[in-house]
């Protein structure tokens, strides 16, 4: 049984643990906004990479991805009982973000959506790292601000689940995070300006207008693609040190 320490956190778990049953036909509904980022994703994952995901839920965006080995991870029991029953190829894991006990490092880090959630972001991040080896890319996928009264509004008329509060968080909190984390982001992107889809207007315009100025500021994905900053340690810096000697 996990120790979730903040009523914030607890309400969170109560929310998705009802969810759980449901959600694969929730989601359902609302796939072409998920393909979205899943399509995302896998411009950036190679087939033999391994792959784990922090807050994996019912496991399905993880199903969707590449990758010869996948593991998620989920603080909610039954949606890890869930992916466990829907994806028995893959490995999950009951586990709090803050507090990853898995001993191996892995090609991809995907965050898709889940960052609003955590009490501290910082220490998701801190427990992350342990995950990753020089090479590993870390992928982050959140919601654009611009739309919460969007999404608000669609609460109160059923078109979206209603959900507790989370932390709505910019691109400049995000890349402070992880720097103070010791990760660099070096790629942004936003993308889908319509994320239902309607036949040819949805195309049209998450396909063109979602990359002209003013319009990209509107899309509802963004993604932060970031990579682990190794300090090399003093007693390895004058182990490799080199003097080179002038001929007079």
């Amino acid at each position: 049984m996990l120790e979730i320490k903040s009523i914030r956190s607890r309400e969170f778990h109560s929310y998705f643990e009802k969810l759980a049953p449901n959600y694969s036909k929730y989601r359902r509904r609302y796939q072409y906004f998920w393909r979205n980022i899943t399509k995302y994703c896998n411009y950036y994952i190679q087939d033999e990479n391994s792959v784990i995901e922090i807050g994996c839920g019912n496991g399905d965006s993880l199903a969707e991805v590449k990758g010869k080995e996948k593991v998620g991870i989920d603080f909610s029991s039954k949606m890890i009982e869930e992916a466990k029953k829907n994806h028995p190829e893959i490995e999950f894991h009951h586990m709090l973000a803050e507090e990853i006990s898995l001993d191996k490092k892995y090609d991809v880090v995907l965050l898709t959506g889940v960052l609003g959630y955590f009490d501290n972001v910082l220490d998701v991040l801190n427990s992350i790292k342990k995950l990753c080896h020089s090479r590993t890319r870390i992928i982050i996928s959140y919601y654009n601000h611009f739309w919460e009264p969007i999404l608000r509004f669609g609460e109160l008329f059923g078109i979206k689940k209603r959900s507790p509060r989370k932390n709505w968080l910019t691109r400049n909190d995000i890349a402070n995070l992880l720097y103070l984390a010791d990760f660099e982001s070096f790629r942004t992107t936003r993308s889908l300006l319509i994320p239902i889809n309607i036949p040819l207007l949805s195309y049209i315009f998450n396909r063109y207008f979602a990359r002209l100025p003013f319009f990209n500021l509107m899309c509802v994905n963004k993604f932060i693609n970031a990579r682990p900053i190794f300090h090399q340690k003093e007693e390895d810096r004058k182990e490799y040190s080199t003097t080179v000697v002038i001929q007079a």
